[in-house]
């Protein structure tokens, strides 16, 4: 079993993780997928939500599907999915603040929207001092989780080892590459008990906790 103490690095996915959902941030960005998807590539409105589930379930995100199979400018794709009107969702979370504060590692956010979007949400949280760097799609080839090269390509930009991170995140489907690959998981949101995670948490607030707990075992 990996050495729990030996933590440097904490990954985090962004959205739906570092925010609670009902702040319906991630319904206006799948609103604005739909409209992208019949405004821009012209796909009738009736196929968007097969489709969507289709490119979902294939190749983890419905951007990456129409990458590969539409002629689709990926820089216009991730600025039209992303204009979004944060400040009128988000607010500033003190409390996220102290915890990430209390951390004693390096902190990364790792996710499968734009660098730009993350710096975004992180200024209206008032958290994004905390983190060292942000892998995004664009660090990532535009290649999302759960792609293992994602991973792989995360752990390279961060310089880390995967039994020295702990990565977090609202899906168990982005846990698992990372948990195969050695690194201590962290599902945000979930069931009480999910054997897709090794530890599950009901918001992001109760990290601190559970890093103090996971470091006194060892």
């Amino acid at each position: 079993m990996t050495n729990r103490n030996s933590i440097k690095h904490v990954l985090f996915d962004l959205d739906e993780t570092m925010y609670p959902k009902e702040t319906g941030v991630m319904d206006l960005i799948g609103e604005r997928i739909n409209e992208y998807m019949s405004l821009r590539l012209g796909i009738h409105p009736d196929e968007v939500s097969a489709l969507r589930a289709a490119y979902y379930e294939r190749y983890g995100t419905t951007g990456r599907g129409l990458y590969l199979h539409y002629d689709m400018d990926v820089h216009d794709y991730f600025e039209f999915v992303h204009d979004l009107p944060l400040e009128g969702l988000l607010q500033p979370d003190p409390r996220l603040d102290e915890m990430l504060k209390s951390l004693n590692a390096e902190k990364v956010i790792f996710t499968n929207a734009t660098a730009d979007h993350a710096r975004r949400v992180l200024q209206v949280l008032q958290v994004e001092q905390h983190f060292d760097r942000i892998v995004g799609i664009e660090e990532l080839e535009y290649v999302p989780k759960p792609d293992i090269r994602a991973y792989q390509k995360a752990l390279e930009l961060a310089r880390g080892r995967p039994e020295e991170c702990l990565l977090i995140d609202d899906r168990v489907r982005n846990l698992e590459p990372g948990r195969r690959l050695g690194m201590t998981t962290v599902l945000v949101g979930g069931p009480a008990v999910d054997d897709g995670a090794d530890f599950v948490i009901e918001e992001i607030l109760q990290l601190g906790g559970l890093m103090n707990e996971i470091r006194s075992r060892h």
